[in-house]
């Protein structure tokens, strides 16, 4: 048997201080659970003749998911970097980086610490250092740990803030001999200001909007006929502007815009299956509805007519073409 004395191990298995191999280490990190020293150092081919030893770090029995490698020289741990680095093994792409020395982990340990600002969950500061703040200058903060008396075994305990004493209440005559022994100077703009702000929370009462009367059959509707615009209608709803511009222009009307009306609300806004179309004068209008007027477009016999600009009414938010107008 051998002499060498065992390595400790705690309750879950995994030892306490492990000796690192000699030699120039590679992390390899994002393992599967499943990889063994095995299957690293096969991972590791490229560079197989340079491999000192190869380790997978075991937290109990299984995987930590990462592991080192020891190599000869600085050139092959470089060349297994460039290599291997984000490459796959068992299933993970893993993370080939060359390993910090231990003392230099050991260094950016203590400059992560020395860096955690205290009063702060998980910075606070140990019983007994001085913080950075003191060490600047500045007054140590009220719930900053107070380090434990020397030679006892009480914990740090937080300073408690002082509560402020609670303000007697003062009768009803002292509040009005106070309101008459103090003047108060009032601007005329405060005193504008006050109601404008109680009459701004009031709800805004919507106007009810009178229904519109439709118009009967056959009857042109009132307004100016449009020297430029045609009406479209019997559109399907799934023509959009670019579709009816094509509409025109494959017919050869020029087509100076071309706009489907939508419905008000709804994400995204329905087509109501009728638009309009600027074709830039009154010759263009008429080739437009003879060549057009009762074609099929996707099985429905489009009308096309000249619109009328409707005179405005009070009801509506904005002037809109009526519909259209027998050519």
């Amino acid at each position: 048997m051998s002499d060498a004395p065992a390595a400790s191990v705690p309750d879950n298995g995994a030892p306490l201080n492990q000796e690192e191999a000699p030699g120039f280490k590679v992390f390899a990190g994002n393992l599967a659970y499943t990889t063994t020293d095995e299957g690293l150092k096969t991972f590791f081919a490229p560079v197989e003749n340079y491999v000192r030893s190869v380790t997978v770090i075991l937290r109990g029995t299984r995987s930590a998911g990462y592991g080192f490698v020891a190599l000869d020289t600085a050139e092959a741990a470089q060349k297994a970097v460039d290599l291997l680095n984000k490459k796959e093994l068992d299933g993970r792409q893993v993370i080939i980086e060359i390993a910090k020395p231990a003392d230099q982990k050991d260094k950016d340990n203590k400059d992560n610490k020395a860096k955690r600002r205290p009063g702060r969950r998980g910075g606070k500061a140990v019983p007994g250092e001085v913080t950075e703040a003191e060490a600047n200058g500045e007054p140590a903060r009220v719930d900053e740990a107070v380090p434990a008396a020397p030679g006892t075994d009480e914990a740090a305990k937080p300073k408690k803030k002082k509560k402020k004493a609670a303000r007697k209440p003062r009768s009803k005559g002292q509040d009005e001999q106070a309101a008459e022994s103090t003047p108060v100077a009032v601007s005329s703009t405060d005193a504008e200001a006050a109601p404008a702000e109680g009459a701004a929370k009031k709800p805004r009462a919507r106007k009810p909007k009178a229904p519109r009367t439709p118009r009967p059959a056959g009857e042109d509707p009132v307004g100016e006929p449009s020297k430029t615009m045609l009406f479209v209608a019997n559109l399907g709803f799934n023509i959009d502007d670019a579709g009816l511009a094509v509409l025109f222009t494959d017919a050869g009307i020029t087509v100076n815009s071309a706009r489907i009306v939508r419905r008000r609300w709804g994400q995204p806004r329905k087509s109501k299956g009728y638009g309009f179309v600027d074709v830039g004068g009154e010759e263009e209008q008429k080739k437009a509805i003879a060549a057009l007027e009762g074609k099929e477009v996707g099985g429905r016999p489009i009308a096309v007519k000249v619109a009328v600009n409707a005179p405005p009414k009070d009801d509506d938010d904005e002037v809109k073409p009526a519909e259209a107008v027998a050519a």
